[in-house]
């Protein structure tokens, strides 16, 4: 499996929006509990999701297999999973290759 770097924008977009729908939801429940002081403003908000979120939810689901997932779950859970140490090393050495042909040589030189 390869990892894609060039996604790194949207993951960080995404987990600052999780961050602050999380901050949301903590503030309406201290607010509605009555242990905060603190006030939201107004009691009527709004949501909007980015078409980027709308894509990733709907696109995203087929990009994982789940139940590969929850059979590697279930290994490490009983303590039966094997790494294949040599895969994981070509792996590296693959990724590392590619880093490099992709450089740019210096300029002048």
């Amino acid at each position: 499996m390869k990892i894609d770097s060039s996604n790194t924008s949207q993951i960080v977009a995404l987990q600052e929006a999780a961050q602050q729908r999380a901050a949301q939801a903590d503030a309406q429940t201290t607010s509605t509990t009555g242990s905060s002081t603190a006030s939201t403003g107004s009691s009527n908000s709004s949501v909007s999701l980015s078409a980027l979120s709308t894509d990733l939810r709907t696109s995203g689901s087929s990009d994982i297999d789940t139940a590969k997932v929850a059979s590697i779950k279930a290994a490490l859970n009983d303590g039966s999973y094997k790494v294949d140490s040599g895969k994981v090393a070509d792996g590296m050495l693959g990724s590392a290759r590619e880093l490099m042909q992709t450089k740019t040589p210096p300029a002048g030189g």
